[in-house]
């Protein structure tokens, strides 16, 4: 694995400048619904499954029921991360139930907050990931992103009408969603209408050294207020005592630093994470299939010689050996840290923040 990860490496920092990409079938048509995960009119996927048991320190659980907004004043555009199982090296328009789970586990506590946008694209598949990894290629990104640069097109056309919008996405999702907005919003008149950007597991997204912008992005800055609008949170995700060579969070030099901005205080210092995670098999099988997690976690973006991370402290609560136990499992390999993870630990933090921004758009 360690013998992998040296060209897994230079693919995720070279994601921009690939090679020829081998595009498969015609093109997707985004008027269809079928092109959509979920959309307006079309919600089970984002609505449905939600529920949660609300876990606080001392034990205490209660029954979270999941509701909908009923008329969001905003809307959300979510890309979803490398998880199709196909045995291509692109997917096709198919949403397996890999991709409806990482859907219900990343975003779709949204439509609470917003109404959500998530298109089905072709994707990378983990079968295309692997064979990055075995052969050191550096894969072209030119067709998933003229998928959701596509979809994203159909969105503005025919229901954006605008309207604020959100921009949420995880790892292949937030790489896509970076230079969505670097070529499409960035400087230009649409910049106006975004209410913020979530893009976790980027290894990409930097500033400039001791600023806001001048990294990814020239005119968007990183977010550093609870209720600010027309900027992004950026961070990667790693516990306090990973000790492990980082694939991400690393500085790319030339001025610039690795943007990291903590959903749970993005001031600054260390805030307490709101986290969504699956049911563990220990939990009672009539708990809903959600725990969320209440003060049992911290963050804080933490610099060090490498970059900035995102750095999660496990309190010292009566489940703290649970989570000690239970949150390594979710590491893919050395290096990679918590990037499963990436939007479920800060999930209550990212509805707390749309929903600041939210008001502070209708204001605006």
């Amino acid at each position: 694995m360690r013998r992998h990860l040296i060209p897994a490496v230079a693919v995720l920092f070279a994601l921009a400048s690939s090679a020829a990409f081998a595009q498969p079938a015609a093109d997707p048509d985004y008027r269809q619904d079928s092109a959509w995960l979920c959309r307006p009119g079309e919600e089970t996927n984002c609505t449905t499954g939600l529920d949660a048991m609300r876990v606080t320190p001392d034990g205490q659980r209660t029954p979270e029921a999941f509701v909908p907004a009923t008329d969001p004043p905003i809307d959300c555009f979510f890309v979803y991360p490398t998880v199709s199982m196909q045995t291509s090296t692109y997917s096709d328009m198919t949403a397996g139930p890999e991709v409806i789970e990482t859907l219900k586990g990343q975003a779709a506590r949204l439509t609470s907050r917003c109404r959500l946008f998530a298109p089905i694209y072709r994707q990378l598949t983990m079968t295309g990931l692997k064979q990055v990894f075995a052969g050191g290629a550096q894969p072209n990104w030119d067709g998933p992103y003229r998928d959701v640069l596509a979809a994203w097109r159909d969105y503005l056309a025919r229901d954006n009408h605008g309207r604020g919008v959100v921009l949420i996405g995880h790892s292949q999702g937030a790489i896509l969603l970076q230079r969505l907005i670097a070529e499409q919003i960035d400087g230009k008149p649409m910049q106006k209408r975004l209410v913020s950007a979530f893009l976790g597991g980027d290894p990409e997204i930097s500033v400039a050294a001791g600023g806001r912008t001048g990294g990814s992005f020239k005119h968007i800055p990183t977010c550093a207020t609870a209720g600010e609008t027309g900027c992004v949170y950026a961070w990667t995700t790693y516990l306090s005592d990973d000790a492990n060579h980082r694939m991400f969070g690393r500085d790319p030099g030339h001025g610039l630093t690795t943007a990291c901005v903590n959903p749970a205080a993005p001031g600054g210092g260390s805030g307490e994470l709101d986290a969504y995670l699956p049911r563990p098999k220990a939990a009672p099988t009539d708990d809903p299939p959600w725990v969320h997690a209440v003060g049992q976690l911290s963050a804080e973006c933490v610099r060090d010689t490498g970059g900035d991370v995102l750095s999660v402290t496990i309190q010292p609560t009566r489940y703290a050996a649970l989570l000690q136990a239970g949150l390594p499992r979710f590491v893919l390999a050395p290096g990679w840290g918590l990037h499963r993870l990436d939007l479920s630990l800060p999930q209550g933090n990212v509805l707390d923040l749309v929903a600041a921004q939210s008001t502070s758009w209708v204001k605006r």
